[in-house]
């Protein structure tokens, strides 16, 4: 059992728990290092699937916890503030949009 230090295309970084052979270790840093760390993917789920957890400010830190549990170490920001989607065109009444429509074409 080893540990070894990555950094992930999210921008987190961490160590990873590593078993077996060296080139399987490799290998195994090689996959990590390219998709996203497992705080990110779980909150990037939890919002999939409107959870509860999404809407925490400490959700990283929750999913970076999680991740703890299986091997992974991730330094994440203790708390991310919550932003909502705003629809751009909720400010337009329909007869605004409809006068703006024809200098688009």
């Amino acid at each position: 059992m080893a540990w070894t230090n990555v950094k992930w295309p999210c921008g987190h970084c961490g160590s990873i728990q590593l078993y077996g052979k060296a080139s399987s270790r490799r290998a195994r840093v090689a996959y990590e290092a390219g998709k996203k760390c497992m705080a990110c993917w779980l909150v990037e789920q939890w919002e999939k699937k409107n959870d509860i957890r999404a809407q925490k400010e400490n959700r990283y830190q929750l999913a970076a916890d999680i991740a703890a549990g299986k091997g992974r170490r991730i330094n994440v920001d203790d708390c991310v503030p919550v932003t909502t989607k705003h629809d751009p065109l909720a400010d337009f009444s329909l007869d605004e949009l409809l006068w703006l429509a024809p200098t688009f074409r």
